[in-house]
């Protein structure tokens, strides 16, 4: 599809985007998971969560590069929620997208997924169907670092406990098929919590370091991890990157 094909909501994406008034606004770190996830090796047809979306920046610029997989949000925010839903539908990617407002915390919220799944992927009755990868940019800010935002809705996004990572990775954990993916960001100084938090059956495959300045620690890392994998760990870097 050349310019003049697309949609004005595409061209300006994501500046385009809906971020209700007091959201946490996305930033750099969310662009590096949606470019590292669309690059996964995962089947021509995927279909992904992505847990914690916010107004559905990771997951919406994924389906753009990958034109036929499909995915679903879970976002506890109502706000995002409904604005990410909104998101996909002015993109386009209303048929290939739909968030939901739910906890990843929660079995019913899970399930929920799932239930989605199986009608994107038109799943025949029975057992619920499992992703082939999900996508997650937690709030990985540790609580009484840094300068808190006055707005509540920033605060749940940005700030999270230790915790935080052992539930979003427990939840990819019960969503993922065998062999599935995990995509997940985090500030590079998170690193070893990150690993740590991985259940007994997430292998974690690659770690990639994100430097934005010459001559300083890494800014960010972003980790896959494979369920039942068996591969040995990759490590790797990208420089200049802002």
């Amino acid at each position: 599809m050349n310019e003049e094909e697309m949609r004005p909501e595409e061209t300006r994406f994501p500046a385009g985007l809906e971020q209700p008034e007091g959201s946490f606004r996305f930033s750099g770190d969310a662009l590096l998971l949606a470019d590292f996830s669309a690059g996964l090796a995962l089947p021509e047809n995927a279909f992904f969560a992505d847990l914690g979306t916010g107004c559905g920046v990771v997951a919406l610029a994924a389906l753009q590069k990958r034109p036929l997989w499909r995915g679903v949000g879970l976002e506890v925010q109502p706000s995002l929620a409904g604005a990410a839903g909104r998101n996909a539908s002015r993109l386009g990617l209303a048929e290939r997208f739909c968030a939901l407002e739910g906890d990843v915390s929660s079995s019913e919220s899970l399930r929920a997924a799932r239930i989605a799944l199986a009608r994107q992927s038109g799943a025949s009755s029975g057992s619920l169907p499992l992703f082939d990868a999900v996508f997650c940019n937690p709030p990985w800010r540790r609580e009484g670092e840094g300068r808190l935002p006055p707005s509540p809705l920033r605060r749940t996004a940005l700030f999270g406990t230790e915790r935080t990572f052992p539930v979003f990775f427990s939840a990819a954990d019960a969503l993922l098929k065998s062999g599935g993916c995990l995509a997940a960001v985090s500030g590079a100084e998170r690193t070893a919590e990150l690993l740590a938090a991985l259940p007994v059956r997430m292998r974690p495959e690659r770690l990639r370091f994100v430097f934005t300045r010459p001559d300083a620690p890494a800014t960010f890392v972003l980790l896959m991890a494979r369920k039942n994998g068996r591969s040995r760990l990759c490590v790797d870097r990208v420089d200049g990157v802002d």
